[in-house]
């Protein structure tokens, strides 16, 4: 396997910029980065590398292997010497399409051979949780599937996902790995500190939270954010909720709050 790396920090001289991806003649090119930059490099982007599958989201801050950026876009190439490469991508209707938009993309992946997915999706109107319930039904348990949702910076009002046709905000893609040769693996890790006592969900209807302890959700949310309440929904990406079991151990789920209903109190 070959891997090349480049981040834009502006599209000038951008088929030189492309040129070290061209090089390893690549199957596949993921990008982050920010709206504006996403939508100006895809189509040098499918004129530099037309074999490779393109697929990638907008960030709210990029990561590459010189460290963490924003307003960038980080292109990391990739080709195998084994393993095939397939791309499916679905328009999402609405926030209640993200399952039946699940279920679509992952029936368009090929089942014989598939070792892994990776999914990117836009990040404003849509249920993640519905959505991955909804590729699981199609792909089974034994099938790994990751990938995110894309950001705005924080400003909550329109994502941009990329895949072979070009830059979107009403798509969603995913790349299908294949063949035994793949070795996958994957990992996460999350930075935020639990405070305060827990809270029992006493309300809710699919990703839509009306109620804490019997209290309108937003409310509550709101009492421990303190200042910071007055810039939601965008203060939300820094103060998610942590996921316990009845336990009240932590189940290592972290669900950010996507908007608020001010009339309604619930998140």
């Amino acid at each position: 396997m070959q891997i090349a790396q480049v981040v834009l920090h502006n599209t000038a001289n951008i088929a030189d910029q492309l040129a070290p991806l061209q090089h390893i003649a690549p199957d596949l090119v993921l990008a982050f980065g920010a709206g504006h930059l996403l939508g100006e490099v895809a189509a040098p982007l499918a004129t530099a590398v037309p074999g490779a599958r393109r697929a990638g989201c907008s960030t709210a801050g990029e990561i590459s292997a010189s460290g963490v950026t924003d307003g960038t876009c980080v292109l990391t190439a990739v080709r195998f010497e084994k393993t095939r490469v397939l791309q499916a991508s679905t328009t999402l209707a609405g926030m209640d399409d993200s399952r039946a938009a699940g279920q679509r993309l992952a029936a368009r992946l090929p089942a014989d051979g598939l070792r892994a997915v990776l999914v990117f999706g836009q990040g404003v109107r849509i249920n993640g949780g519905a959505l991955l319930v909804g590729i699981g039904q199609v792909v089974g348990s034994d099938v790994p599937v990751t990938g995110g949702l894309a950001g705005d910076g924080d400003a909550f009002r329109e994502t941009w996902v990329l895949d072979d046709a070009g830059a979107s905000t009403e798509r969603i893609v995913a790349v299908g790995l294949y063949g035994q040769a793949l070795r996958f693996s994957h990992g996460s890790f999350g930075g935020w500190s639990p405070f305060g006592p827990a809270r029992k969900v006493t309300r809710s209807a699919d990703n839509v939270l009306y109620e804490l302890d019997g209290q309108p959700a937003l409310d509550v949310y709101k009492r421990y954010l303190g200042e910071h309440a007055r810039d939601l929904p965008a203060s939300g990406l820094l103060f998610p909720f942590a996921m316990l079991g009845s336990d009240h151990r932590e189940l290592g789920l972290i669900r950010t709050i996507l908007d608020v209903d001010e009339r309604g109190g619930s998140l």
